[in-house]
């Protein structure tokens, strides 16, 4: 048997010390029974994490697809590197060696893949509503832009309902939609939006921040983002399942429009809490139906599932880290 050649032999022996690197002897030279990437990759988010729940949660798997990865590791391996402790699971005295290499080897992966996306182009047509766009892509894209200098992004903005169809139709590589979700788009969660309330001033509710339930809103001139939005969508279906009559004065796709008319005594101002209000004073008041539950929808991150590349996907899970590690 020779020393494993190749690229796999090489970013494993960059990742590791000479004594190391030379107990690779006897392996395949096909590297068939190396450890791959992606059972490292989840055996190290499961040490971190300590639990295979959190784990799976981070990685956007299953339990059972973690468990599998580190029985091939153990197989291959030939020792055990996982044991339940008092607070789920721990790295065994090998598992503790394999967490310290597994992570240099992948650095080293990480690095590989930056090496060769950077000299990438191409361009990622990106949908998403303005709102969406200001509160959710620029942070993001203002990191994720400039270690990606090759790929042009092209912004598609438009409602939730055209962005639904512009993936249907391949306009969009990727979009951030609400759901329902057909069964053609695949997707990662971003964030659950709530639909909010901003009164006038002067008017009574102005005075505290307390929730309101669409049957109070009923009479008062109501300023939204438009029936293709879902808080808009929410709040009609409440108030017509609580017979309350909308009286909708101004529609306008921007919450910080509608934000700015409220102020300005318009009306009052329901759109997602996913707009920007900062240098805005009124109190924002969570929307509840006639039953007290809150008006609330999800967002995701789409692409279309069969047509899309892999690079999509890891931008869509990318986006979705970003916004888990910081407030929104």
């Amino acid at each position: 048997m020779k020393l494993v050649t190749g690229r796999t032999a090489r970013l494993y022996a960059s990742a590791m010390s000479d004594s190391e690197a030379e107990s690779l002897a006897g392996w395949r030279e096909d590297g068939a029974d190396l450890p791959q990437l992606d059972d490292l990759r989840m055996f190290v988010a499961i040490a971190r994490a300590g639990s295979l729940r959190a784990a799976a949660g981070a990685l956007f798997t299953s339990q059972p697809t973690l468990s599998r990865s580190v029985a091939r590791l153990e197989a291959r391996l030939g020792v055990r590197l996982l044991r339940r402790g008092a607070r789920g699971v721990e790295p065994t005295r090998h598992g503790e060696a394999l967490l310290v290499q597994a992570q240099r080897v992948l650095a080293a992966a990480a690095d590989l893949r930056r090496n060769v996306t950077a000299l990438a182009s191409g361009t990622l047509r990106l949908g998403a509503t303005a709102t969406s766009a200001r509160r959710l892509l620029a942070p993001f894209l203002s990191e994720w832009m400039p270690a990606h200098p090759g790929v042009q992004v092209t912004a598609i903005e438009d409602s939730e309902r055209r962005l639904h169809a512009h993936l249907e139709t391949g306009r969009c590589d990727i979009a951030i939609v609400s759901g329902p979700l057909s069964a053609q788009t695949a997707s990662v969660h971003l964030m659950t939006a709530q639909v909010i309330a901003l009164f006038p001033p002067g008017h009574p509710a102005s005075r505290h921040d307390r929730p309101v339930r669409v049957p109070d809103l009923a009479g008062e001139p109501l300023l939204v983002n438009g029936t293709a939005f879902p808080s808009t969508a929410l709040l009609l279906r409440a108030m017509d399942a609580a017979a309350a009559r909308p009286d909708v004065v101004y529609e306008c796709t921007a919450g910080q429009t509608l934000a700015a008319m409220a102020e300005a005594g318009l009306g009052v101002a329901v759109f997602a809490d996913t707009a920007d209000l900062r240098g805005f004073s009124l109190p924002r008041h969570d929307v509840l139906d006639a039953a007290g539950t809150p008006l609330r929808f999800d967002l995701y991150a789409a692409w279309p599932r069969d047509t899309a590349p892999g690079w999509v996907r890891e931008f869509a899970i990318e986006l979705s880290t970003f916004h888990r590690s910081v407030v929104i």
